[in-house]
């Protein structure tokens, strides 16, 4: 209906009737293509501003130069407002709520320094992360360090 509007408007308010039955019918079916063009994109808008919003949930504040070089501008400052929101709110309700989302199993974890990390200041002392060096750390002073892929944690099976 816009679009028929439109047409009447740029012929100087002539009559749509006037014109010749395909040349409506391609008129409706090109207005049909940019309506479902428009929802497309939106879509696609909508499915990349869910995977920026997920990365900071997976990776921590930092986006890792390799997720950065395929982003647009455009979702690498969505990226960072959004991270800005989240670090707002997490500290008015003083819960890290990016935190995992199962309760741990073990307070302690083993961990394997993946890449060099230098010197981190934990609750308990400093621990310097030299990669692979193993070590017995609390799970909340590296979990944000195993999301973001520099430790990986080492599971132990139990024997039966």
């Amino acid at each position: 209906n816009s679009l028929f509007a439109e047409c009447e408007d740029l012929m100087g308010g002539s009559d749509l009737q006037d014109l010749p039955d395909p040349v409506k019918v391609a008129l409706t079916v090109y207005d049909m293509t940019i309506q479902r063009n428009k929802r497309c994109l939106l879509t696609y808008v909508n499915h990349r501003a869910g995977a920026a919003k997920q990365l900071r949930w997976d990776l921590g504040t930092v986006l890792p130069p390799e997720y950065r070089s395929n982003m647009h501008a455009h979702e690498t400052s969505f990226f960072s407002k959004y991270d800005k929101l989240l670090t707002n709110y997490i500290s008015d309700v003083g819960v890290d709520v990016t935190s995992d989302m199962m309760p741990p199993k073990e307070l302690m974890v083993e961990i394997r320094v993946l890449a060099e990390c230098g010197e981190i200041m934990t609750e308990t002392g400093s621990v310097n992360l030299e990669k692979g060096t193993t070590h017995l750390l609390r799970r909340s002073d590296v979990e944000s360090l195993v999301r973001q892929g520099y430790l990986e944690e080492i599971v132990q099976h139990e024997s039966c």
